[in-house]
């Protein structure tokens, strides 16, 4: 498979972020938002980087990057649980763009594990995807899954040590749009013996401790794509992502 490229568009309601690079939540329509509900939390090992359900109104602590068309947003009514969510909206226009990035995680960090729920209701052009998440080491993306537009798999991406893209498919049938799913990922840096493990809908799809990946650490997460034009509208929420 070639590599991918998105499209995104983000239409909101609630908390908008608009602008180039690192862009400022501007009130658009107030999104109505349980404040002072209780964050998510799961059994997987490590310290806590993020652990939001999006009700206090923010996005924080994510790091919101867009441009052109496209938006970041806390949005209502549709959600997991509560009543808010982010939206990332993606179009086919020129410099769209809109992801959500985790702090830079602690120097040092060999493990993330990334768990939340997203809910893709507008999918992109056939050929590109729609990012779940993306790990990364530097400015280095070592591995990534996305539900593919044109026949709507899950698939795992993995960058080598010599910077090609090893592609595994882990569900051969279309993942449902308009629906909620929970993606859960672990990934470990180790030269040639990195491990990944994928979870989707809280079966495990895939599990090897002997994955040849790019990167000595890990550096982020990241929730959408930093490629411009990479279409799509997802709703994501109750997210924990955990470091060691």
């Amino acid at each position: 498979m070639r590599k991918l490229k998105a499209l995104g568009t983000i239409g909101t309601t609630g908390l908008l972020v608009t602008g180039m690079l690192f862009g400022t939540a501007q009130a658009s329509s107030a999104a109505t938002c349980k404040a002072g509900t209780a964050v998510p939390t799961n059994s997987f090992p490590g310290t806590v980087a993020v652990a939001t359900n999006f009700e206090s109104g923010s996005l924080d602590p994510f790091i919101p990057t867009v441009s052109g068309t496209g938006t970041a947003a806390v949005t209502s009514p549709l959600a997991k649980t509560g009543t808010c969510s982010a939206k990332l909206h993606v179009t086919t226009d020129a410099g769209s763009l809109a992801n959500l990035s985790s702090p830079t995680l602690a120097s040092g960090t060999k493990t993330v594990y990334a768990d939340g729920w997203f809910n893709i209701t507008k999918a992109g052009v056939a050929g590109n995807d729609v990012p779940y998440f993306r790990v990364f080491s530097g400015s280095t993306r070592v591995a990534d899954v996305y539900r593919y537009n044109s026949n709507g798999q899950l698939w795992l991406r993995v960058t080598a040590p010599n910077g090609t893209f090893v592609y595994t498919k882990l569900i051969s049938g279309s993942i449902s749009l308009s629906a909620w799913h929970r993606v859960q990922m672990r990934v470990t840096s180790n030269g040639t013996k990195s491990t990944i493990q994928v979870w989707f809908d809280g079966v495990l799809k895939y599990s090897s401790s002997a994955v040849s990946m790019a990167g000595t650490g890990l550096s982020k997460v990241q929730l959408g794509a930093e490629h411009n034009r990479q279409m799509g509208d997802c709703y994501i929420d109750d997210v924990v992502i955990k470091r060691s």
